[in-house]
Order: structure tokens, then C-alpha cells, then sequence
């Protein structure tokens, strides 16, 4: 039996992130036109668990209040399906704004 404890745990999803990538894409495409773009970003949250970071830009439509709650429990489910973060070791996580919010903050990481 050997003794791997001094060697470095890396999580599946780090080194599967092309399986992301198609997830994702996959997602986006069917939830258009309610959801515009989805990005992510992979790492630790904030108790050092490994996660993946979903920025989903949703249209100004889906983000109206009277569809905002279908929109992003049908966002989550979909992603969750379609990108199985569980499967890679990965916590999810998920943060929403709308065409509009992006456009008067135009962050970077959501473009």
C-alpha cells in the first residue's frame, strides 16, 4: 500500500473544464433567447470547497419580476443538467443580472 498524503488532491472539474465548456454551450442554447450569455469560472468558495462560478446574463425580459423566478430556477436546473458539476467534485454557484444591469456595469468577467 503506498502513502499518497504529501501528494496534491486536484479535483476532477479542474482538469475537465472542456466537459464545462459543453455543458454550458449546450445550456445556453436552449434556454435563448431568456438567457443571453452564460460564463464561468472555476475555484474555491468561500470554505475552501471547489466550485464552479456561473455569471448567466439574462434577457431584460426574463429578468422582469413576474418571470424572474421561473427563469432562473429553469437556468439552474438546465446548467445542473447539462454541465453535472456534482459528477466533476464541484460545488455550484450561481449569480444573475440582466442585458440592462450588464450594460451599466460592463464588467469584464460577464461579457
Amino acid at each position: 500500500m503506498r502513502d499518497n498524503k504529501d501528494a496534491p488532491i486536484v479535483p476532477s472539474g479542474f482538469v475537465h473544464q472542456g466537459l464545462i465548456d459543453t455543458g454550458v454551450a449546450r445550456a445556453a442554447n436552449a434556454l435563448a433567447p431568456d438567457v443571453v450569455r452564460i460564463r464561468y469560472s472555476v475555484g474555491e468558495d468561500w470554505n475552501g470547497s471547489p466550485a464552479v462560478f456561473f455569471r448567466v446574463v439574462l434577457s431584460d425580459n426574463a429578468s422582469l419580476r413576474k418571470h424572474l423566478r421561473e427563469a432562473t430556477q429553469r437556468v439552474t436546473s438546465t446548467v445542473f443538467n447539462e454541465v453535472r458539476p456534482d459528477e466533476l467534485g464541484l460545488q455550484r454557484h450561481f449569480n444573475f443580472r440582466s442585458v440592462s444591469e450588464q450594460a451599466k456595469l460592463q464588467e469584464e468577467a460577464w461579457t
